[in-house]
């Protein structure tokens, strides 16, 4: 078994659970892996915590996943609001070298994120870009769902782009597909970066 763990915090309202479960349809329904996906909210549903959680068995002749919930040492942890940052420690992420990744929105935690600088991580304003570019913060959704195409390579782009139609109202097609590849172009500039610094 090759579990691949994935956990995404923030607060209700930021799409987390949709992404969350973009990605399993993604893996499971589209490329066939096994997949377990789990969620939890606070009573206030928007504006409260929330977090989801994948896990993605990466050998395809594996039979079940035998737990769940995502395991630390995460493989990649989305971090979506400042309140969130303190599930961040030295241990969550994978210390392998290029194994584990931290990804975090700029534009909502505030103040020096301390651990980022720890970690092989990716901050951008990710509800910023979203609105200015695309209008409303809703298409941050397809920005990281770009992201996590290009940084993971778990599935195709044609199972993305297939996910992004099952997922997405059809009058927003066109601009969730714009942001989807917006944020694959900040994961391979991302990805560029990281190969030039360890030349």
């Amino acid at each position: 078994m090759n579990r691949y763990e994935i956990r995404i915090v923030g607060y209700g309202g930021q799409g987390i659970i949709t992404l969350s479960k973009m990605i399993a349809y993604a893996s499971g329904i589209c490329e066939e892996l096994l997949v377990t996906q789990t969620e939890a909210y606070g009573a206030q549903a928007r504006g409260g915590r929330s977090w989801a959680e994948v896990v993605v068995d990466l050998d395809r002749e594996s039979k079940q996943i035998d737990y769940p919930k995502a395991l630390k040492p995460y493989d990649l942890l989305i971090i979506l609001s400042d309140a969130a940052t303190k599930e961040v420690k030295k241990e969550v992420i994978k210390k392998e070298e290029n194994i584990g990744l931290l990804i975090w929105d700029s534009s909502t935690i505030l103040g020096k994120f301390r651990a980022a600088s720890k970690m092989k991580n990716l901050g951008l304003p990710i509800q910023k870009m979203a609105f200015e570019k695309f209008g409303d913060i809703v298409y941050g959704n397809a920005i990281l769902f770009g992201i996590f195409t290009i940084v993971t390579k778990i599935f195709s782009e044609e199972s993305a782009i297939e996910t992004i139609k099952q997922f997405v109202p059809s009058s927003t097609l066109e601009k969730n597909m714009e942001a989807f590849k917006f944020g694959k172009q900040k994961a391979e500039e991302f990805l560029t970066q990281l190969k030039e610094g360890m030349s």
